[in-house]
């Protein structure tokens, strides 16, 4: 579900630091030393890149405890919700623990419609939902289950 970009990047440059390189008979033009040279500055620098990249990934997940992220702003660079063009509530993943969430609901015993969802958000707290000004109510169990992560993103801080 997450994409891992530090994953790809590091990948990247290590695929482009370690491939064979074609010959310059391949493609029928000379290669002078300028392009030569060229070519092992970035395979080594694309290697020196990756090494450092693979060490600081590893310092920063050791340091870590395994329950919280030792690199808050990091989320941005391991998971992407998209498409980033469409609305908050259209999209084909998102980044957030709003999946995971559990909720009490409140039916009112004379119309068997559901009245009051209590919502145990993603930090901890606790959200009061409202069902009775809701547009689009949910009619069954089934229904509300699969509305708990808009419910979520709509209502809860994190």
């Amino acid at each position: 579900m997450n994409a891992d970009l530090g994953g790809m990047a590091v990948g990247f440059l290590c695929g482009i630091s370690t491939m064979e390189r074609l010959s310059s008979d391949f493609f029928g033009m000379e290669q002078g030393c300028w392009s030569q040279t060229k070519q092992i500055i970035v395979r080594f620098f694309g290697l020196i890149i990756s090494i450092i990249g693979i060490l600081a990934a590893t310092v920063i997940l050791l340091e870590g405890d395994g329950q919280t992220t030792p690199c808050e702003w990091c989320t941005s660079f391991s998971c992407i919700p998209f498409p980033p063009w469409s609305g908050p509530t259209d999209k084909w993943w998102y980044c957030d623990d709003c999946v995971a969430i559990t909720a009490d609901a409140t039916v009112d015993a004379v119309t068997g419609a559901y009245t009051e969802l209590i919502m145990d958000c993603p930090d901890g707290s606790m959200v009061t939902v409202d069902l009775q000004n809701q547009t689009a109510k949910p009619t069954d169990r089934a229904a509300l289950e699969r509305r708990l992560p808009r419910y979520c993103r709509e209502y809860c801080e994190s």
